[in-house]
């Protein structure tokens, strides 16, 4: 069974990254001009902390979907969900995948806001996967001009497939890895913001 790899990321959250980004690095241009040395070492790392939580929060993540299953990469962790391990696909608030370990969300993939039910068209149903209908409509979230939608089609068209085919590997399992260097990053930056702050 060939399958297209696909990639799913946030326009919104890339362009909120730039423009976080421009509005930092002014902000570092304004402490740089109005502060002795003292004062730029204090105050210098909180817009540094605001840009790079931004980046890992709103650029960092990440939905792949290919053959052998699905990686959700979300602030400080990304999942490996392969096929046999998905048991259910839903897009309430995002696009979620739930395993034997647990739920798994996708922070770039987030579903649209209540209001984009008036959005769901008719072409949405027809495309709908057997299991994203509930009754005969679909969730906002499942609509194909939503990231979360799209996200989740193409899931359900990979799996579903699979299943019908008897193809899906019993006992295979979700796993996560986490990323220290993220983690110490934001911690870091984190730490000397709030001294930085505390001291000046």
């Amino acid at each position: 069974m060939a399958y297209s790899r696909a990639v799913f990321r946030s326009v919104f959250g890339r362009v909120m990254t730039v423009v976080m980004a421009v509005l930092m690095a002014a902000a570092i241009g304004a402490i740089v001009a109005t502060n002795d040395l003292w004062g730029v070492a204090c105050l210098v790392w909180t817009p540094i902390l605001a840009a790079v939580l931004t980046w890992a929060i709103m650029w960092r993540p990440h939905v792949v979907v290919d053959h052998g299953g699905v990686e959700v990469a979300n602030l400080v962790s990304t999942w490996q969900v392969p096929w046999g391990a998905i048991q259910r696909i839903d897009t309430k608030w995002a696009l979620e995948l739930t395993t034997a370990e647990g739920r798994v969300t996708a922070f770039a993939a987030p579903a649209p806001s209540r209001y984009g039910v008036a959005r769901v068209t008719r072409d949405d149903i027809r495309l709908a996967r057997e299991s994203s209908l509930v009754g005969d409509a679909i969730r906002p979230g499942d609509s194909v001009e939503s990231i979360s939608g799209a996200a989740a089609h193409v899931t359900r068209t990979h799996w579903e497939e699979l299943r019908d085919s008897g193809e899906l590997v019993e006992g295979e399992r979700a796993t996560r890895t986490w990323h220290p260097g993220v983690i110490a990053a934001l911690a870091g930056l984190g730490a000397l913001a709030l001294v930085g702050q505390l001291l000046h």
